[in-house]
This record gives structure tokens, C-alpha cells and sequence, in this order.
């Protein structure tokens, strides 16, 4: 992304640079006590509800089918959350190395991949924006630099240093759709309006474009799934719903008891109540080796529709 600066190209780039924070703003979980508090909660759901070995299955499958991983390639997992990504790539690859912001999630991460006997996986506590890739001897050193559902590389200046640790390939996982349906109907019971999901997408989509404008010839690819579960309305769920309905300014206490009232009147027997969401991933994949010149498109978009000098003879 080192064209950034040519004339004409600049209002373009600017506005998909600047949608990347869309979906940033829109997390309302970003400090590290927050991502701690998200491994707990993580780590009692997977127990229940194992949804990212299933995902990390697929994402293998994905690289496999396109000859990116094997025996002796080298993987860097950004935001790699407690590891299951990492645990799945080092059963095919020759290293991974994990990193995220959250020593909870890291240290969940490290006791799964020793319960899974994985010896060839090592995971480190560190905030992305911060790190030297040089001090850390991380320039070039990975075949895949993997990226997946999270904020740790934003912004132009972290996906030029993610794409500086690559001498292969990156790819990125965002959510293209994410409908919770027990969430939506809360919302709207309860708040008499529909659920928001602003920055939903954005981040594919601007990533997309922002390597094209800049040579790059990305690949997309889509997974859909359905989660249709049973869960048990606590405390921490009713936070987690609370983030994902309402903005951080209504999240009250008042707010959190209505939700609690809410699912206690519509739990069976058992205290249960179900969640059925949908979610679309979108992956985007390219070789950081492979770089073309791309037209202007800023100065053809300004050609006037009664130019008639850039319309071919037909004869």
C-alpha cells in the first residue's frame, strides 16, 4: 500500500482508510480488562458450545485447497484470541506463533494447545499497534500472516506492518452478517426499535478495496452458518447483549434488569432459552509478492458523460 500519496488516487484510498474505523467504533469491547472479561465468558460457552473448532476446520481447508498451507510453512496468528486457530494450522504447518492484546486469552490459549499435546505453537501476549516487527525479527518471517475477527490491525499503518511480516501470503476473516434473533426480538420488544449493525461488512469491504486501488489482486470467499443453541441467561450474558443492543450510553442497570426480566419470563423448565443466529464470514486472501499498477480511477471517474473522445468507433 505504498501508493497511497499519487495524485488522484487519494480521495479514494482516504475513504475506505477511514471506513476501517467504522467497524472499530462500532466494538464497544477495546481495553484489556474488557478482552479478559470476554475470555472468561468464552471459555465457559466453548465448553458447551464449541463453535471455533469448526471455523478453524474450514479456514484450514480453505489455505489447504490453495496450496498456502503445508509441513513447511510458517504462520502468524494476529489477535489469535486462546488459540484455536493456532492449535488447528499447527497440525499442518511447520510454526505458529499467536498474538493478542489479552493475557487471559493467551494464557487460555496456552493451556489448550498443551492439553492438545501441540509443541510446534507458541503464543505471546502483545498489542499489535505497539509491536516492532523488526526488534522482534518478525519482518518476512512468515508464509502466512492469518487475520481473523478482530481490531488489532486497523488503520493503513497496521495493515502495512501486518503485509511486512509476510513473505507470502495474508488473509483476513471479517463478519459480513451477524443476526442474532433472540437479540433482535429483545431489541424490539423491549426498546420498540430494530437492532443496529452499522459496521457490519465494513471492514471486508474496505480492506477489499483498498488492496485493489493499491496493485494487489485479492481473492473473497464466503461462509455461511447457523447457530441454533440453548443457553442459560446470566449475568454475562446479559452484558454481552447489552453490547450488542444497545449504545454504551444506554447500557444501564435499568437496561441489564428489563433484559434479565425478559429472558427469565420466556426460559422453559430448565431455565433455558434459545438462541438461534446466523452468521456470513467473509475471507479475503493475497499474496503480498504479487503487485500490479492500477489505473487512475479518480481521473476516469471524472470524465464528463458528453466526452465523447474516450467512447471506441464502432464503425
Amino acid at each position: 500500500m505504498n501508493d497511497v500519496n499519487e495524485t488522484g488516487k487519494n480521495s479514494f484510498l482516504e475513504y475506505f482508510i477511514a471506513m476501517q474505523d467504522i467497524g472499530t467504533a462500532e466494538r464497544k469491547i477495546s481495553s484489556v480488562e474488557k478482552w479478559n472479561q470476554r475470555a472468561k465468558a468464552w471459555k465457559k460457552a466453548q465448553k458447551k458450545h464449541p463453535k471455533g473448532e469448526a471455523r478453524a476446520a474450514n479456514a484450514v481447508k480453505f489455505l489447504e485447497e490453495r496450496g498456502i498451507l503445508h509441513k513447511s510453512c510458517d504462520i502468524v496468528d494476529i489477535g489469535c484470541g486462546p488459540g484455536r486457530f493456532a492449535a488447528a494450522f499447527a497440525g499442518k504447518a511447520n510454526k505458529v506463533v499467536g498474538l493478542d492484546l489479552s493475557e487471559k486469552m493467551v494464557a487460555d490459549g496456552i493451556e489448550y494447545l498443551r492439553g492438545k499435546g501441540i509443541d510446534n505453537a507458541e503464543l505471546y501476549t502483545c498489542d499489535f499497534q505497539m509491536l516492532d516487527i523488526d526488534k522482534e525479527g518478525y519482518r518476512k518471517a512468515f508464509d502466512l500472516v492469518f487475520i481473523s475477527m478482530t481490531p488489532a490491525v486497523r488503520g493503513l499503518d497496521g495493515w502495512q506492518k501486518a503485509m511486512e511480516m509476510s513473505r507470502g501470503f495474508c488473509c483476513h476473516i471479517s463478519h459480513i452478517k451477524w443476526e442474532n434473533h433472540l437479540q433482535a426480538q429483545m431489541t424490539q420488544e423491549l426498546f420498540g426499535r430494530k437492532m443496529e449493525r452499522k459496521g457490519m461488512g465494513a471492514s471486508f469491504y474496505s480492506l477489499f478495496n483498498l488492496l485493489f486501488l493499491t496493485g494487489y489482486c485479492p481473492e473473497t470467499d464466503y461462509e455461511e452458518r447457523r447457530q441454533d443453541i440453548w443457553i442459560c441467561p446470566d449475568e454475562e450474558y446479559v452484558e454481552s447483549a447489552m453490547e450488542h443492543m444497545l449504545s454504551p450510553r444506554e447500557a444501564t442497570k435499568e437496561h441489564a434488569r428489563k433484559i434479565w426480566s425478559w429472558l427469565q419470563a420466556h426460559a422453559n423448565e430448565d431455565g433455558l432459552v434459545r438462541e438461534v443466529t446466523d452468521y456470513c464470514y467473509g475471507r479475503i486472501l493475497w499474496d503480498v509478492r504479487k503487485k500490479a499498477e492500477r489505473p487512475d480511477y479518480f481521473r476516469m471517474a471524472e470524465v464528463k458523460r458528453d466526452d465523447t473522445s474516450c467512447i471506441p468507433d464502432r464503425g
